[in-house]
């Protein structure tokens, strides 16, 4: 298996991957590229994909996270894993990235999960996280 920062070409597979977990599924093609886009442009972002005989089987999104009340942190914002490659390590690999990252900037690493994701809660708490805190999340849709 190999672990790579993403590419632009990896867009669409990207968001068909991410669909396994119920994000966004209708994401059409050119919305994957200028999200991805948007991304690999940003400092802050980073995205690395984890491939197993040149094939894309998942993701992992991470971001530098500045607070003006609090230390610095990175958090993944989003990993996804194909059906048909889960339990095989590529997540734990991804989340190693990300977890060298943090390790590099000497900062925090954190994730947060919808708590109805119980295979979620086990996979991030058998990788070393704990629960530092529950919340409620507010949106207004426009």
């Amino acid at each position: 298996m190999d672990i790579r920062l993403a590419i632009l070409k990896d867009a669409k597979t990207i968001a068909e991957v991410a669909s396994a977990l119920g994000y966004q599924n209708t994401v059409s093609e050119e919305l994957a590229i200028k999200r991805l886009e948007r991304l690999l442009a940003s400092s802050n972002d980073k995205v690395w994909v984890a491939e197993l005989n040149g094939q894309l089987i998942g993701w992992l999104h991470a971001q530098h996270a500045f607070r003006a009340a609090s230390a610095d942190f990175i958090e993944i914002l989003g990993l996804s894993v194909s059906d048909q490659a889960r339990l095989k390590g590529a997540g734990r690999a991804l989340v190693e990235q990300a977890k060298a990252w943090a390790l590099s900037e000497k900062i925090t690493l954190r994730v947060r999960t919808n708590d109805i994701r119980d295979g979620a809660k086990k996979f991030y708490t058998a990788l070393g996280f704990s629960i530092t805190k529950t919340q409620s999340v507010f949106q207004i849709d426009n």
